[in-house]
Formats: structure tokens, sequence, C-alpha cells
């Protein structure tokens, strides 16, 4: 196989090897130059002569201008400024993402030499028309992807602001040139159209004698009036890299660029490949999802070297980008060499996670009375993160275990920094809330990982993503320098969105191994064996976005590139890598997906077609499925009553554990999941406790109980009336404060504010209702608060009794009858009136089948346990916290509970106890699938 690079090679005369050292070889990219070069050493590398300048299209054009192209960061800075003397509310944060995108058109016209003015004012006129007249399909995308930056949603608003920025594009274009040249930098399209307008119309003093331009294809109107310059000139030759069928055959859009300079410049040196004359293997995999191309591109490699091929003439070819941790991940790299041109992603790193998590925990840290506070929600990414525990080994168990036991959700530095071991953390938490110094105590906390990697001999890569995070952090200190109005929130932004998109370059021998690639950096290079992924529709070609302001009308009357050139240069590059190649693999992915069409790309289709007709070619393929392993039967899962079980269940025989003993709640348990009543109350497995950011449901529940029995403990065993009452209302938001405190849900003096305080309100509300429907039925005697003290005893078989005991919320006295009221924060579901007509037997069964009714048999069982301490009429009442404004819901219609209900009850209720504790009745699971969605144990039986 003779390569481009080596046929270009082949064009230069030994005689001429002299004359190489003043002449410039050009490639569209450096990696094409670094292959020319190896090319041309292999040929000529026993003779004496001085290697030629070999330069990318980039770097002649920013030595042509004496330029060297700033970086997108600065560009954007100096564009900002610029923006903001038009507009002095306007702040970087809201500028920077829809500052990209002008900034990308700006260099899109500047390449195509396109009259910017005449474009803006074009477009301010088909704005100005579509905001009055109704905006089309087109503009409405534009002003979508405006709205998606801005995070913008009020039409009006919407269309307002963008006219704004608008209004003002074209005049900013010019004035931002200005203010770039006065600093002597420049946008990469600002370069190219200044090299290209004065090499138009001046002499220009060229540094090398000839100009031998390689391998390009789709040129832009800069590199065009450029290249036809110097060959008019007669110190310029270009190289085209092409194949007959699609250079002559108009149907194939991959030659719509070639067939146009053909005409053009005749005189050029056209490498034509030929390919359909030379043997090929073409096979099609269809794979489901990343991570089985991933693994079979593993495979393909292995089968390549098995069969003889050289590495060096490889490679696997990416169409997406997100192919490439998956890929990394799948190749055995200890078997061969391997050299990846794509850059890792920063946003996959250790460093960038620590970075974004330090940086959101002294954002939103408070400083209270000379001491800073952080918020355990945003304690607990930073103290997860590797790069923290590296200096005090287990921090985040220790830390955590300690906000769980004293319910903590905010915590302050000096309580925290008795409990850190490391010096290093300890001066990384204590930095002041300025970026200066957060910036100081970040570098300086990562070097100090840095060098303990380095010391112990570990963590190669992450001393690379370090060095590179820290060298990209100190070139972000430079921008803001002399920069005002950069909050701590604004920075963390900006450092999110821009260091996401870096890629931190591998080290590798460039012409060494397999070459992993992305699809367009496999422009001139070319390779025996091709491995391409993702070659699905949509991903070649690319799909068809364009991040650009300018509308598809504008760029077709102006001859700005369009999605219809996007697809002819796919189709360029994508039929040209094949040109050369000898064993081809299409790998897609025939999923149908979110990101993926399942669909294989009809690049592929379309060379299908062509190659099955021909004899020298071989054409397979393949279908993968995902091997789905067998599903391994769900076993019901039962827990047999053994001695060991028996024992467990015997802490709740009365005199075994003091205050130990069968709650309503864990009887309703039962009734919900045998098992897990068994996993919950005796194997007594829980759920870890979390510490919530917010005052949540759980937590609510149990301060309107307290705060509704503090405000009533005065008045217990006497009558209260309605002014006594009211007089209460007055108490309740101390009282609340007080109960918060107490039970370590907010700190001492804690200033309340966003949903704590919303929260904190909702509570307030809760209890002044329960207080206002008191008040309509005042008077009455309070005779319970938090009552404990009930017990109920279950004889059982052995001879043993097992205990029941619960809290009643209240107990009061009205007209002679004791009114037991259950406060429930959760849903309350009773049973329908209808159910009072069956016989008190069936009416009660109900309660023990079904488990949503769990709210009256609790009910019925403080009733049962109040059976002879209290006046023997007795109503039980629930009062929702949900639905306050319905009152109290009172089980059998308001009416007292009959004595023949109660016995029912107790009745049923042995028969459970007793069933509990007979060792033949095995813990089973629920026959109700509904009741394992939310249940803590799901993992565990596998339900769900």
């Amino acid at each position: 196989m003779e390569t481009f690079h080596q046929a270009v090679v082949e064009q230069i005369d030994p005689n001429d090897l002299r004359d190489l050292k003043s002449c410039c070889y050009v490639f569209p990219t450096k990696r094409g130059g670094v292959f020319f070069k190896r090319a041309l050493l292999d040929r000529f590398g026993s003779q004496d002569f001085i290697l030629p300048t070999i330069l990318s299209i980039e770097d002649l054009v920013q030595e042509m201008t004496r330029l060297t192209i700033t970086d997108e960061l600065t560009l954007l800075f100096n564009l900002f400024k610029v923006y903001q003397k038009r507009d002095k509310d306007l702040t970087f944060d809201k500028f920077y993402a829809w500052g990209k995108v002008i900034l990308k058109d700006y260099d899109e016209i500047d390449r195509y030499l396109a009259n910017a003015k005449k474009i803006y004012s074009a477009l301010q006129d088909i704005k100005e028309i579509d905001h009055v007249f109704g905006y089309n399909d087109e503009l409405r995308d534009i002003i979508e992807r405006f709205r998606t930056l801005t995070e913008k949603q009020e039409k009006t608003k919407l269309l307002t602001e963008f006219l704004k920025i608008w209004k003002e594009v074209g005049s900013v274009y010019s004035e931002y040139q200005d203010v770039l040249l006065q600093e002597e930098k420049a946008y990469g399209g600002m370069l190219y159209r200044s090299l290209a307008e004065v090499l138009k119309h001046e002499n220009f003093d060229h540094k090398y004698s000839h100009y031998h331009i390689c391998g390009f294809n789709a040129l832009s109107k800069a590199e065009e009036v450029i290249f036809d310059v110097l060959v008019k000139a007669k110190i310029g030759t270009l190289y085209w890299d092409v194949d007959h069928y699609y250079l002559n055959e108009y149907i194939e859009e991959a030659g719509d660029f070639v067939r146009a300079y053909a005409k053009k410049w005749p005189e050029s040196v056209w490498i034509n490949a030929d390919s359909l004359r030379q043997p090929k293997k073409v096979t099609v995999h269809a794979v489901p999802q990343l991570m089985g191309q991933a693994h079979l591109a593993a495979d393909l490699m292995s089968e390549v070297v098995a069969l003889g091929g050289k590495p060096e003439e490889s490679a696997i070819v990416l169409a997406d980008e997100k192919l490439l941790l998956p890929l990394l991940y799948a190749i055995p790299l200890s078997d061969q060499h391997v050299n990846v041109t794509m850059g890792y992603p920063m946003k996959s790193t250790v460093v960038y996670d620590f970075a974004l998590s330090y940086l959101e925990l002294i954002r939103r840290a408070k400083v209270t009375s000379g001491d800073t506070v952080f918020h355990v929600y945003d304690l607990r990414p930073f103290l997860s993160n590797a790069y923290t525990s590296i200096f005090h080994e287990g921090i985040y168990d220790d830390l955590n275990h300690w906000f769980v036991q004293e319910k903590k959700n905010k915590v302050s530095l000096s309580a925290l920094l008795e409990r850190i071991k490391s010096p290093e953390l300890k001066a990384l938490l204590s930095v002041k809330q300025e970026w200066s110094m957060i910036s100081e105590g970040f570098k300086t906390y990562l070097t100090s990982v840095f060098y303990h990697f380095k010391s112990s001999e570990q963590g190669v890569a992450d001393r690379e993503f370090i060095y590179f995070f820290l060298k990209s952090l100190n070139q972000f200190n430079d921008y803001l320098k002399n920069r005002e109005g950069f909050s701590i929130r604004l920075i963390k932004k900006i450092i999110q969105e821009h260091f996401r998109s870096l890629k931190i370059p591998f080290e590798g021998e460039p012409v060494k191994g397999f070459q992993i690639m992305g699809f367009l950096e496999t422009r001139t290079l070319d390779f025996k064996n091709v491995i391409i992924l993702s070659t699905n529709e949509g991903k070649i070609p690319a799909g068809r976005s364009l991040n650009s302001y300018i509308p598809y009308g504008l760029r077709k009357v102006f001859e700005l590139p369009t999605f219809e050139e996007q697809d002819a240069i796919y189709a360029y590059h994508f039929k040209r890598l094949m040109q050369r190649a000898e064993n081809i693999h299409y790998v897609y992915d025939n999923t149908v997906a979110a990101d993926s069409s399942g669909e294989v790309s009809r690049f592929v289709l379309q060379q299908l077609r062509r190659y099955k007709s021909l004899p020298n070619y071989l054409v397979k393929e393949k279908l993968y499925e995902g091997i789905i392993p067998p599903q391994e039967e769900k076993n019901e899962i039962s827990i047999a009553k053994n001695a060991a079980v028996m024992d467990m269940l015997d802490r709740y025989v009365a005199g075994n554990e003091e205050g130990k003993f069968l709650s309503p709640t864990s009887l309703t348990t039962y009734i919900t999941c045998p098992l897990k009543f068994y996993f919950q109350y005796v194997a007594r497995y829980s759920e870890q406790d979390q510490v919530e950011e917010d005052i949540d449901a759980r937590n609510l529940g149990i301060v309107v109980h307290e705060v509704l029995e503090k405000l009533y403990t005065p008045h217990l065993d006497r009558e209260i009336d309605s002014s006594q009452i009211k007089l209460l209302k007055g108490l309740v938001e101390k009282q609340l404060i007080v109960s918060l405190e107490e039970n370590k849900i907010i700190q001492p003096n804690q200033t309340l504010t966003g949903r704590d305080l919303v929260t904190k309100k909702v509570m307030e509300q809760m209890v002044h209702k329960v207080l206002d429907l008191d008040i309509r039925l005042a008077p009455f005697k309070m005779v319970g608060l938090e009552k404990s003290d009930y017990r109920y005893q279950v004889s059982l078989p052995s001879g043993q009794k097992a205990d029941i005991g619960g809290t009643i919320d209240r107990m009061d006295e009205k007209d002679g009858v004791t009114q037991i009221i259950d406060y429930k924060t959760g849903k309350v579901t009773l049973a329908p009136r209808t159910s009072l007509k069956l016989p008190a037997d069936e009416y009660i069964n109900t309660y023990f089948e079904k488990p949503a009714l769990k709210s009256g048999f609790q009910g019925y069982l403080y009733a049962l346990l109040t059976r002879g301490h209290v006046a023997e009429q007795v109503r039980i009442g629930i009062l929702s916290m949900r639905h306050l404004s319905q009152g109290t819901q009172w089980l059998r219609a308001g009416n007292t509970v009959s004595e023949d209900v109660i016995s029912a009850f107790d009745s049923q209720l042995k028969e459970m106890v007793q069933e509990i504790y007979n060792p033949e009745v095995a813990f089973t699971q629920t026959e109700d699938v509904a009741q394992c969605e939310y249940c803590a144990f799901n993992r565990v039986c596998r339900r769900v």
C-alpha cells in the first residue's frame, strides 16, 4: 500500500533534494506533517539533505501574518469588554454562552471573506420584520438556542433581549477587531482574512521559494484566495488526494469540492488512489451499545495482529468521542502499543470533580460571628472525593457519622477543624472567600497531592491531570488580573463550562502502534487496517446542528457554509479514508436510543452497494446480539423461625428487655409484609441515617407533634376553653424554634432562609389550624399527651406473654366520651362507610387484610390499650396534617366504638401475634408487589 504521503514524496526528484530546505510543505493538520516527514526520511534517509519546513495551514497563516491565534477565553473577555460599553448592565455570566456563538460566527464570516456589515444589517431587518409579524421556523430555532443559553423563558422578554444583542452585533464586529489588533491578538478567521487581503493587493516578501500544499479538500474562501495567489505566482503547487469514482461521478457528494478545484487549478498534482481496482475485505458489524462496540474493537485489534497486521498500519477511528473511555478500558494495553490522538476529557477526571465540589462548598459558605459555616449537603461531595481522603484516610465516614449522630445540616469551620487530622485540608478549608486566596489555597493543596503521588510512585495519570489542570488554572488567573466583577459563583461557572471542554493530550509516539483517533483527525492519513466505530446515521455524517445565529437563507446568499457542505466534507473524508485500506471494519450501534438511530450510515450503505458488485471485494455483514445473562429464578424468600430467630423475637416478650414491645407500626408492617417485619423488627436491619439539607417530612411530623404537646402540657388533666386556646396561638412560633433546636434540626440562633423558612411557615400554619379546630371543639378536658405507658399482653403457646404498646398522641374528654386522636403527616385511608353495615368480625378483618387501612388499625389498637383505663365510651379520630381543612376523621362515622368491635379486634390481634410467634409459620414476602416499590429492602428481595 502506497500512502498519500509516500506518493507526495515520490514527486520529489532526488536531484532536487538540496533545494528542499527553501521549500515549505503545508498540510491541513500537524499530524499530516509528522507522517509526511516519516515518509520523506524512509525514502531519502540515506542521503544528506536539509529537511523542508513542514507546517499545518494554521501555523503557516500565523507565520505569514506574524500574529498568533489567541485562546478562546481571552477572545471572549475582549469581546465582552466591547459589548459592555453598549450595555452597562451586561454581566460576563450572561454573556459567556451566547458570546461563544457570536465569536464562532465572526470567525466563519472572516474565513469566508463575507461582508459582515451587510450580513448583520440584513439580519437585523429580518429580526425586526419577524418581531413584528411573527417569527418563522428557522428564526424560532435560533431564538430557542438563545433561550437555552440564557435560561430565559418569557417570550416577550426573550425577543427583546435577543434584538438588543443583534442591534449591536454588526458595529461590535469592527470595534472588536480594532481592539484585538491594538493588543496584537486575533482569532483564526481574522488572520486568514488579513493574509488573503494582503496577498491579493500587495507584493509579499515570501520566506520560501515554493509552497507545496497537500491533502486539502473543502477550502474556505480565504484559503482559496491564499492558494490561488501562490499558484498564479508560480510558487505554489497543490496536491489533491482523490479517487476516480467520486471525482468523476457527479452523483458523489464526496467529489463536490475537488471537481470545482480541478477546473480552477488544472495544473495541480492529482494523486489518484484508484481504489476500486484493489482487493479489499469489508465487514459490517451491527453491535448493541457503546460498550459492545468498544469490546468488539479490542477483539478486532487482536485479530489484526494475529493475522500478521502491523499496528503502525492500523487505526481505530471514533465517530463518537464518547467511545474513547470505554475503548481505553476494553483494550488490553499490555499487549500492544497505542497512540491516542484524541485528548482525555477533563470533565472525566477526579481533579475536575474535586475543583467543582470545593468551589461550590466555598461559594455557599456563610460567615457568621467571625466563623465560616458550611452546608453538610455541600461538604458530602467534597469529602467523598478521592483527593480529599489522601491526607486523612476515612474522612468521609468519620465526619458523616458525626453529621448523622448530631443531626447537623450545617457545620462551622472551627468545629470541622477540631475533627480534621490533615494540616493540608485544614489550610484548604480555612481560606478567605476571595478568589486570590481560594485559588492559592487550592493550588497549594493540589501541588501537595501531586507530590504525594510522585513520592509514592503512584497515580501517573493523576499527576498528568493535576499538572494540566493547574496549568490551565494559572492561565485562567492571568485572564482575571485587573478585572472586576467576577464573583465566586461566576468563576465557578466559567471553570465548569470552560474546563469541561478541555482535552488532556496523551503522551505517545505518533507513528508507532495502533492509532486511536477522531474522524476528522484522519485527514491525509492512510492505514491498511481501519476499524471505524459508531458508523451510525447521525454520527457519520454528524447531525445537522448549526451552532450559529446566522440563518440558513443568509448563509446561502453570503456563501457561508451550511449543513449541505458539511455532509460533502464528511463524505470526502469518509471515502478518502477507505481508498487505500485493505481491511475495513464498519461498526455501528444497532440499538435505538436517545443518541443512536440504530441505523447504519448512508455513507456505509453507498459503499456497500458499490463494493458488492466488484469481484475483488469480499463483503461480510455480522450481527451481534447482546448477551443477556439468564435470569436467576426469583425464588420466594422466606425466613424459617429457627432457634436464633425465636431468640430475637423474645426481646418483645414481657420481662425480657425493658422498654421493648410490639408497636402499632411494627404490627402494621407485619400486615404489609411479614418479611419486612422480620428485617426491620426481628433482625433489626435499618436504612442508613441521612442528614437532610432541608427540614424534611419526617422532621416536620416530629416537630409538629412536639409543639402541640408542649403547648397543651400546662393544661393537662384540666378543662380548657376557647379563650385559653387562643392565647396558645401566640406561643406557637417561639415553641417551634425551641423544638427545631432541641431536635438538632437547626442550629441555635440559625437564621432560616429558602426552603427551611418556607417549611417553618408551613409548620406554624399546621399548628395554628389544629388549634383553630380545637377552638371550635372547646371546651374539653385534656387527659393525655404522648401517652406511652399503656401495655397489653398476648399469651403465647409457650406460656410467655408478648408485650404490645405504643404512644398515643392525644386523649381528651368531652361530654363523658374519651376521644383518642392520632396525628398523621402521611396519607390517611379509612374504611368506607358501607363497611359499617358488616358484622363486627368481618368489619375488623378488613383492617388485618388491607395495609392501606393502617391508620384505623392503630386507632383501634390504642382503644384496646386504654380499655379499662379510661371512660367506657371511646371515640377514635385521625387528624391528617395534609388535610387539616377536613378536620378530624372519625372511625365508625364519629360514633363511639362498641364493645363487640373492640372484642373482635382483640381476638384477631391475638391470632396475629400468636402467628408471629408460631415457629411453624415462616416470615414470607407479601404477594402484593405494589407494596415493594418504596420498601427499603426491595433490593434484597429483588422484587423491583
